[in-house]
């Protein structure tokens, strides 16, 4: 919790992307996605990542600028990020994230180095840890931030870019960690978890001391476990899921925490950020 009158600091370590549709692009990755609704919902945010020195990095930077994310970016020799979305038969989406880009390669820089040594909270995820590169670089970064600050660790597992080694070492670091059913059911294999849905969450909770473990289940509700257990259940959503819906989930709830809400106040707000994007999603398929 910071004082009434400072806006929190909330940085982003990771990937930043354009998400390259049929028809349209727009500003993608989950660190900025996370960092739109921290804002949104009162925090200060900052996106550590790296853009190539081409059309899409420049157009990264006026896209975070609009949004009043202060834009923390390498530039270097590799092409900015890009996901390529494919529509399904079926409505669904399909993401097609490119190799070797800018995020694969982020340095460890002063401005880097200055910014994470002042937040509040840091957010990561295991994605942006899938070359070596950027792995040493966002360890050390993670290392950096102040200990009171939270560590905010989206499991976001995406395609086979994680293994066992890489989930361990982010959740040593963890003081929140955020993850769905099916990243529940990876995580129940992996770290030997027994029980129901909540022994497993609470098993996670103990072994690795985390403040809060957040698990959604699509838009349908979500648990957080925290000093108490808090449920919210959602009915006459015709969207199940949305695109973005947790990333919404995540920036809410963690401004929230750093302004003071309580555990139940911020899963509340989060939960509407997510329904918000949900319903806007049916309002435009």
């Amino acid at each position: 919790m910071v004082g009434k009158n400072k806006k929190p600091q909330v940085a982003a370590i990771g990937e930043v992307v354009f998400d390259i549709m049929p028809e349209s692009r727009k500003l993608g990755g989950a660190p900025a996605d996370f960092l739109h609704y921290a804002v949104k919902y009162g925090a200060a945010g900052h996106l550590i990542s790296a853009i190539g020195a081409d059309d899409l990095g420049r157009e990264v930077v006026t896209e975070l600028n609009k949004f009043e994310i202060n834009p923390v970016l390498a530039i270097t020799p590799y092409p900015t990020g890009r996901v390529i979305i494919f529509k399904n038969s079926n409505g669904s989406l399909t993401a097609h994230i490119l190799e070797n880009a800018a995020w694969d390669y982020i340095p460890f820089t002063e401005d880097a180095e200055k910014c994470i040594k002042n937040v509040d909270a840091v957010y990561f995820d295991t994605l942006a840890l899938r070359k070596a590169y950027s792995k040493s670089t966002i360890l050390d970064l993670i290392a950096s931030a102040p200990q009171k600050a939270f560590k905010f660790f989206d499991v976001n597992l995406r395609q086979d870019y994680y293994d066992k080694s890489i989930i361990l070492k982010l959740l040593e670091f963890a003081d929140i960690l955020k993850l769905n059913a099916e990243e529940l059911k990876i995580l129940k294999t992996m770290l030997k978890l027994s029980g129901s849905v909540e022994d497993m969450c609470a098993q996670i909770k103990e072994q690795y001391q985390l403040k809060f473990l957040i698990l959604n289940d699509t838009a349908k509700e979500s648990r957080i476990f925290g000093d108490t257990l808090t449920f919210v259940k959602n009915d006459g959503i015709r969207q199940s899921f949305a695109y973005g819906a947790g990333n919404a989930f995540a920036g809410a709830f963690m401004s929230s925490i750093l302004r003071g809400k309580s555990q139940q106040e911020a899963h509340d707000i989060a939960n509407q950020a997510a329904v918000e994007v949900c319903l806007a999603s049916c309002k435009n398929p």
